[in-house]
């Protein structure tokens, strides 16, 4: 069986794992495989998201163990290739989203988070779990979850081990909404409609700029990037439409 399955729909991709009976483990091969499909997907100019979840009750139960064994006796390259998985979501130009339908941990969790939105079920927790098996947090683990729940909630789930409920990621912003599993996908397709209409290059143009501004410490420098992207989009046929149309909507109004 293959470790993930791709679908298409109009505009949004949807990933989801598909190693249930290893409650959807990442592998070298499996990261590398989910990372080759992640960036071929912007080759394809109708796909605008991508959404990432896992088969029946797991998300991401986080790296095969085996695997982990294995890569301590190597240069280091097994481990990379694990991270693969993420950061080739977290670099995407794609709107990304999470639908967390269950257990998110250790190398899960850093999946979770490469994600630009996260929905869940109320079946869904999180665990940082890389002291339980007394190895260094890694794959940005430390960079990434402290932005989100804060240093205070990352420091208990880092080093105590401190689990993270659906209903307490949803209280500290580590997910956006929850959601009933089985709608966790209608959610995605109502949060990214409006993206249809929109000219790809102007979505991803739009992440990218995100990304970048992630590096920027001064607004100045924000407006100058800013300036030159918008300005290009304001000279497209579809701004000039979309800016026409809403003239013409506001002048019926009154």
């Amino acid at each position: 069986m293959a470790a993930f399955q791709l679908e298409k729909y109009d505009h949004l991709a949807v990933l989801t794992l598909n190693s249930a009976e290893k409650r959807n483990l990442l592998t070298p091969q499996s990261a590398l495989a989910i990372a080759e499909a992640v960036n071929a997907l912007p080759d394809d100019p109708a796909i605008k998201a991508l959404a990432v979840t896992g088969r029946n009750d797991s998300f991401c139960s986080g790296a095969d163990l085996a695997a982990l064994q294995q890569a301590a006796f190597g240069d280091g390259e097994e481990l990379q290739q694990i991270y693969a998985a993420f950061t080739s979501v977290a670099h995407s130009p794609l709107l990304t989203i999470a639908l967390l339908n269950g257990p998110a941990l250790g190398a899960g969790m850093n999946l979770a988070m490469a994600c630009d939105i996260r929905l869940a079920s109320e079946q869904a927790w999180f665990e940082s779990r890389f002291f339980q098996l007394a190895i260094h947090p890694g794959g940005g683990h430390t960079w990434l979850l402290p932005q989100l729940v804060g240093w205070q909630q990352a420091a208990a789930m880092v080093f105590c081990g401190e689990r993270l409920s659906a209903q307490q990621a949803l209280q500290t912003g580590f997910v956006k909404e929850l959601w009933p599993e089985e709608q966790l996908l209608t959610r995605a397709k109502q949060l990214t409609t409006g993206l249809k209409s929109l000219p790809t290059e102007l979505v991803r143009q739009t992440k990218n700029t995100m990304l970048a501004m992630r590096h920027c410490s001064r607004q100045d420098d924000a407006v100058a990037f800013e300036f030159r992207q918008q300005f290009h989009s304001l000279q497209q046929p579809e701004a000039q439409q979309h800016i026409a149309a809403l003239i013409e909507k506001i002048k019926r109004k009154f």
